[in-house]
């Protein structure tokens, strides 16, 4: 994972956790999610037990639009 998505996900556990469904669209918009994905990825957010920085990085890049893998460690 990188510095990004591991920023994102922060972001996002502080904003869940608020419950401030406006400011999270306001977000991910900024993230450059398209919309039919962030309506995905809330769903998917919101149905974990626990919303840690981590599950929810595991999340963002499931959903990411990189053509190259995260593993690789560059």
């Amino acid at each position: 994972m990188n510095a990004l998505i591991d920023y994102e996900a922060a972001q996002l556990v502080e904003l869940f956790d608020q419950g401030d469904d406006l400011s999270i669209y306001m977000f991910m918009e900024k993230m450059s999610i398209p919309l039919d994905v962030q309506g995905t990825l809330i769903n998917e957010i919101s149905a974990l037990k626990q919303r840690e920085r981590h599950s929810i990085a595991k999340i963002i890049e499931s959903h990411g639009q990189s053509a190259i893998s995260e593993r690789l460690n560059y």
